[in-house]
């Protein structure tokens, strides 16, 4: 509370005790003690006020948590590992077989099961919901490449693959 208005609370206080005791004059001390608590709840609220400004404000860890920060612009390091991957298997059926097709085999498992479906279980129901580019790469019997060095997957093969798993996610 700053000081001014404390003060007018004071005089205010005074005015209306003036009053009480000239209309209750046997209540004087009761008129006297409701003052003086009156003029102490005044000095206690400015001397709160005081601390509180001279002290730094400084917010306990839980208030902190809830403080946004600015967004990280950083890309997530999961994103830049499967950009990796896809753009290694564009190179070689090693990447292929050895990088991309655990990420989609991941994938492609996890969509399946939402709908009851175990990709190891049930290859023809799998087969069927995933389309033929995913399920080229992510069949269980698939072999490796004979040839590691061979050309990986065409990019506009692996566009249609990760189209089919997005239809698969939304639908």
């Amino acid at each position: 509370m700053r000081p001014a208005p404390a003060v007018a609370a004071a005089l205010a206080a005074l005015a209306s005790a003036g009053i009480l005791v000239l209309v209750l004059p046997g209540r004087a001390a009761v008129v006297g003690h409701g003052l003086l608590v009156v003029l102490l709840g005044l000095a206690f609220a400015i001397a709160l006020d005081r601390l509180r400004r001279a002290l730094p404000v400084r917010r306990s860890a839980f208030d902190a948590s809830f403080v946004q920060g600015e967004p990280s612009r950083a890309r997530p390091a999961t994103l830049e590992r499967a950009e990796r991957e896809v753009t290694l298997a564009t190179g070689t059926a090693f990447d292929v077989h050895f990088r991309l097709r655990p990420m989609l085999r991941s994938i492609a498992s996890g969509l399946l099961l939402r709908r009851g479906i175990d990709l190891e279980r049930s290859p023809g129901r799998a087969s069927a919901l995933l389309g033929p580019e995913v399920w080229d790469v992510v069949r269980p019997d698939r072999p490796a490449p004979q040839d590691r060095s061979a050309p990986g997957l065409a990019a506009d093969r692996l566009e249609r693959a990760v189209d089919d798993l997005e239809r698969l996610a939304c639908s």
